[in-house]
């Protein structure tokens, strides 16, 4: 075989593993993107509370939830509830009780591409924002709700989200982000390595593919690199036996968030789902939504919230 043969055969090996690559990384992007939607005909009736099946629309997709009223004549906020991958509304169920018994009003919605809403193609934590200010815009219309105490909870990808939508959103005032990753390149990277896909030249690939689809790069959505813009008070919440999430990612929040409003509770012995059933969640959580909700929050010059809780 003659040398330029041997190039010519070479280069059509590179170009056949090369098309290989990228289709598999379009591919797997594309299953990365698309949650598993799990019907449930759980509602909030089964946690012994009154709500109303509500809908309203994100970006042209219908979203649909609960609006569940507080038991008190006037209620202490209204708390958007969001909740993680693959999950939905009724996973967040038992979260909304305890809400409600200490006094607030809360509202649960499924994101676009989870449970009852509607689909959206490649779901992202840019559109997990997008849905939770959507959800701001439908309670401000509501004439029952208090648009100046409007909290939230978010869990996992919808806590990583809230922190995306609180970065631009005036009107939420007080956000609790539990188990919520920093850095969407790195949780990409951690998925590769479970399944035991090469990082090279995959996680370069793939992270090409999703912010093609995004329209915007890794850098703009992640959470770490825009908690800063976050001007109201924020708890950083995350346990420290967390497998999927570790805890080290809070830390880089925390690190990261203006010191003038963040503050965070790494929940001992707790992994990432179980640390929303943590017996110190009204005496923290609630506690703190109760404080900078109840009475308006106007931090001053030497103000410094509390920098670290744990169990």
């Amino acid at each position: 075989m003659q040398f330029t043969d041997f190039l010519i055969l070479a280069s059509v090996g590179v170009a056949i593993v090369a098309i290989l690559s990228v289709g598999f990384a379009c591919v797997f992007t594309r299953l990365w993107g698309k949650p598993r939607r799990l019907a449930s005909a759980r509602t909030p009736a089964d946690h012994g509370l009154p709500f109303e099946a509500v809908s309203f629309t994100s970006d042209g997709v219908r979203l649909r939830g609960w609006f569940i009223p507080s038991h008190m004549p006037t209620a202490r906020g209204t708390i958007i509830v969001a909740h993680g991958w693959s999950h939905g509304a009724t996973k967040m169920l038992s979260v909304a009780r305890r809400l409600r018994e200490a006094g607030f009003a809360v509202l649960l919605y499924d994101t676009r591409g989870h449970g009852a809403s509607g689909d959206d193609g490649f779901i992202s934590i840019a559109k997990f924002a997008e849905d939770l200010i959507a959800s701001v815009d439908y309670l401000e219309g509501r004439p029952d709700v208090d648009a100046t105490r409007i909290g939230v909870v978010g869990h996992s990808m919808g806590g990583a989200g809230a922190i995306l939508a609180a970065s631009t959103e005036p009107r939420i005032r007080a956000l609790v982000s539990t188990s919520a990753f920093a850095d969407p390149v790195t949780v990409t990277a951690r998925a590769l390595r479970c399944l035991r896909i090469p990082r090279w030249p995959f996680l370069w690939l793939v992270c090409r593919c999703w912010e093609y689809w995004l329209g915007t790069t890794g850098d703009e959505v992640a959470p770490q690199n825009r908690i800063a813009d976050v001007t109201v008070p924020v708890l950083l919440v995350h346990g420290d036996t967390d497998r999927l999430i570790p805890a080290s990612d809070m830390r880089t929040l925390y690190a990261r968030a203006n010191a003038q409003y963040a503050e965070q509770w790494l929940a001992q012995g707790r992994r990432h789902s179980d640390v929303l059933s943590d017996p110190e969640f009204e005496s923290r959580v609630i506690a703190f939504l109760g404080r900078t909700l109840t009475i308006p929050f106007e931090p001053q010059a030497d103000y410094l919230p509390p920098r670290e809780f744990s169990t």
